[in-house]
């Protein structure tokens, strides 16, 4: 299935690039990234994802949110204090 990533936190996440990305059914927002880490040319491991939220289809989201086809997901960065 196809969905579609945009990563709003480029100081974050470096050179992994938005765009639709093909993942199996059931994928998770996990998968996700990691399929987007897969193709990037600097194919360096994840150990960031902490810093980061997920909105899937405009709604909060976490790793394990389970995906649809044609859904988008934003990867952004958390915003500490208050």
């Amino acid at each position: 299935m196809q969905v579609e990533a945009k990563f709003i936190c480029a100081e974050i996440v470096g050179p992994l690039r938005d765009g639709a990305y093909e993942i199996p059914e059931g994928a998770t927002v996990s998968d996700l990234l990691e399929c987007c880490r897969a193709a990037c040319p600097n194919n360096h491991p994840i150990s960031w994802a902490s810093q980061l939220m997920f909105l899937k289809n405009g709604m909060q989201a976490q790793m394990d949110t389970q995906l649809s086809p044609g859904d988008k997901v934003h990867f952004l960065r958390k915003i500490f204090g208050g």
